[in-house]
């Protein structure tokens, strides 16, 4: 059996080897069970018990390791149904300069509620500065010449650049985009509560997103397409009481704009 076989047609020019070939036949196959379940209770009681749920019936094991999701070929991404949620690309903290994350949050973050301790949360794009409190903003620069994406703060009043110290190597985001952005399957649920009070999700539909590059991803950003959000709150207890926290920061692309960047195949 091969891909045509299940309507499954890469114009992208992306080429497979008989081996991922049948890596996606059985992601596919493993779908399809998952999806004759109905309605399962989910694994974990907050936004991630989708992605928790889903891999944990497809078997996969949850790790730090910065492997692709199911047999180190496709990266599973999951969303409810209704949600307008943007599709996480991957998430990475800034790459310099060494503790970017306690950097920006101790310079440029927000106090929580009736706490000392900060947090920085927001979204950025390269096509204009955002409006961050009452003072600065924040936006990205993709320098083809330094090869580096920075993140650009300036002061609102003076539209002085403040700060350029902060970002990424084209070549890191090269080797993500190449390795966690090459198949993403797209996976859809609905979602309900239950008589107990906890959430179901009903696997319904799972899309192959491919033909993805590093090239598409710089022009995406510098489009204001694919926008980077910055997730960094500070551990609250315990030992690292008061050190930074990243919840995620990372590129992400609306859900309208996914068939400008992926060739999408249903699966």
């Amino acid at each position: 059996m091969s891909l045509r076989d299940f309507g499954i047609v890469c114009d992208s020019g992306l080429k497979y080897t008989a081996g991922e070939e049948e890596i996606i036949i059985k992601f596919r196959e493993q779908f399809l069970a998952v999806k004759s379940k109905g309605f399962v209770q989910s694994h974990r009681s907050n936004n991630t018990g989708i992605g928790k749920t889903f891999e944990d019936l497809m078997s996969v094991k949850e790790n730090n390791i910065p492997d692709v999701d199911f047999m180190n070929l496709i990266e599973i991404k999951s969303k409810r149904k209704d949600s307008e949620s943007m599709l996480t690309l991957f998430t990475k903290s800034p790459e310099f300069p060494p503790n970017s994350n306690s950097y920006l949050k101790d310079r440029y973050g927000m106090p929580y509620e009736n706490s000392n301790l900060k947090k920085l949360h927001t979204t950025i794009s390269a096509t204009k500065y955002n409006t961050f409190g009452d003072k600065i903003g924040f936006k990205l620069e993709c320098n083809d010449n330094d090869e580096k994406i920075y993140i650009l703060i300036h002061e609102q009043s003076t539209g002085k650049i403040i700060d350029r110290n902060v970002g990424y190597t084209y070549k890191t985001l090269k080797d993500i985009v190449s390795k966690k952005c090459a198949n993403i399957a797209y996976v859809t649920a609905e979602s309900r509560i239950n008589k107990a009070g906890k959430e179901e999700f009903k696997f319904t539909s799972a899309e192959l997103l491919t033909g993805f590059t590093f090239e598409k991803f710089l022009k995406g950003i510098k489009s204001g397409k694919i926008k980077y959000d910055i997730r960094i709150g500070s551990y609250k207890s315990g030992k690292s009481y008061g050190k930074a926290h990243d919840h995620g920061s990372g590129f992400r692309i609306e859900k309208s704009e996914i068939p400008s960047f992926f060739t999408v195949t249903e699966l």
